[in-house]
């Protein structure tokens, strides 16, 4: 996993928990499952990286934070991306 995999292992193993738990989902093999889970995590929040990058480089760096929300949102909406 990236840099960030501790975070993202320990919000996956809660996710699949929960899911077990509530009897929503039940897995075979909750290590596969976790591992599915933070895979797709780590893809949504690189997603969501770029486009916040994108936002940064198109508005500069004296942009305030809600200029920057604004834009992601934008850019989002043009890539058909759910922020």
């Amino acid at each position: 996993m990236s840099t960030t995999g501790a975070p993202v292992e320990f919000l996956a193993r809660a996710i699949v928990n929960r899911l077990e738990d509530r009897g929503m989902v039940e897995f075979r093999d909750a290590e596969a499952a976790i591992l599915i889970v933070a895979k797709a995590l780590e893809e949504n929040f690189a997603g969501v990286d770029a486009v916040e990058k994108a936002a940064r480089q198109k508005l500069g760096p004296r942009a305030t934070e809600q200029q920057v929300a604004d834009e992601m949102r934008r850019i989002a909406a043009e890539r058909r991306v759910t922020l």
